[in-house]
């Protein structure tokens, strides 16, 4: 018998790699606002949470954040979104999930608008039964936020059923506010270290992992 009903996915760092467009848009959105780039650890450090939360970090106030979003996402909607590629792997790993009777769902931080034009250009749709990502004002910007959104439209109210499988520490500490069980994934942008000291219950090192724990 499974011991889950219920896959929950982030997409950056998870099903894509989406490092370039989205370290290029943030620097967009920095040097239009007459600032310094950032550096690539701080830019490493961006991919993942909710970027209010990521410039807050930074020391930016709510002005000059929502100044700094318009800009990103003007520069992400033109080519950001597609600076991007798919993991090795992932394609498969989803079928052969799919195929056996997971239902499968993402659960992004990313804003519905961008989310829904990555997963259609890779064709990632037709795996997936329900798509949550963050609305376009931020109101549901962070991962618990997302998870209770997937839970609401799903309509699943047994969450022993549920585990939401990510790379970041953000992925882990939404799944433990959701009350569900989490899967780290080694290929994306955190660390084992990390997701372990995050809490999560399993790590994967690559998609081929994740299959086998799935039987």
């Amino acid at each position: 018998m499974k011991k889950y009903d219920y896959i929950l996915f982030d997409l950056d760092g998870t099903l894509t790699n989406s490092e370039g467009g989205i370290k290029r848009c943030i620097n967009f959105a920095m040097t239009s606002l007459n600032r310094e780039p950032l550096s690539d650890d701080v830019l490493n450090s961006m991919i993942g949470p909710p970027f209010v939360v990521s410039m807050k970090r930074l020391g930016m106030d709510d002005k000059t954040i929502e100044e700094a979003i318009k800009f990103y996402r003007y520069q992400y909607d033109i080519d950001g979104w597609c600076d991007n590629k798919l993991y090795d792997g992932i394609v498969d790993m989803l079928a052969y999930l799919k195929e056996r009777g997971y239902r499968l769902a993402l659960a992004t931080s990313k804003p519905m608008k961008f989310t829904l034009k990555i997963m259609d250009y890779f064709d990632l749709s037709r795996y997936f039964d329900f798509i949550g990502a963050a609305d376009s004002d931020n109101k549901r910007g962070a991962k618990i936020d997302v998870i209770e959104y997937v839970f609401e439209n799903m309509k699943i109210s047994d969450r022993r059923k549920v585990i939401m499988l990510g790379d970041r520490l953000y992925d882990v500490e939404g799944a433990k506010l959701a009350k569900i069980d989490s899967g780290g994934v080694l290929w994306g942008f955190g660390s084992r270290d990390e997701l372990v000291q995050a809490g999560a219950n399993y790590v994967f090192e690559t998609p081929n992992d994740v299959k086998k724990f799935f039987t």
